[in-house]
């Protein structure tokens, strides 16, 4: 990814390389699960669904199904991020794999870059970050916990991908 995609086609551009990542796994036999989140946002310890701050990604219908059913808490210990900044936002593509099971899940979401400060305080606090998976009525699917969290945010540090955020 480019550290600058342009705001109208970032998205398109965000989905267009998981497609290209999952079916490069696919071709040396993970299965893989390509999850567009319907909505992602920075979350702080105090917030209503979890109480660690992280991204929070509310996963849709089928994904979520197939999501519940590949999940495994503790179960993906290497995580690649992949990230781009355009106007406000951060696209942002979290790659976590299970190389025991050769299972890999791919997460792409859009965060709008003004409402990161909390969260970013949080983790460089703690020194950690979480990726929190819901459907869309709210239930918690699973959450990933990350020991670097500079990858997750513009300008710390970090590349634009991949930066490994492993556990």
């Amino acid at each position: 990814m480019t550290d600058e995609a342009p705001g109208d086609e970032g998205w398109v551009q965000l989905l267009e390389e998981m497609d290209a990542m999952a079916a490069a796994l696919d071709d040396e036999g993970w299965e893989t699960l390509t999850i567009p989140a319907g909505d992602a946002g920075p979350v702080g310890p105090d917030e209503r669904y979890t109480d660690r701050h992280g991204y929070a990604y509310v996963v849709p219908g089928d994904a979520a199904d197939r999501f519940a059913e590949l999940f495994v808490p503790d179960g993906f210990p290497r995580t690649e991020i992949y990230r781009a900044t355009a106007g406000g936002n951060l696209y942002l593509l979290s790659v976590f794999q299970n190389p025991a099971t050769e299972a890999a899940i791919l997460l792409a979401g859009v965060l709008d870059r003004g409402d990161l400060g909390v969260c970013r305080q949080h983790a460089a606090d703690t020194g950690r970050m979480y990726s929190h998976l819901f459907r869309v009525n709210g239930t918690h699917l699973g959450t990933f916990e990350h020991d670097d969290p500079d990858p997750f945010f513009p300008g710390s540090g970090g590349n634009n991908g991949p930066s490994e955020a492993t556990k």
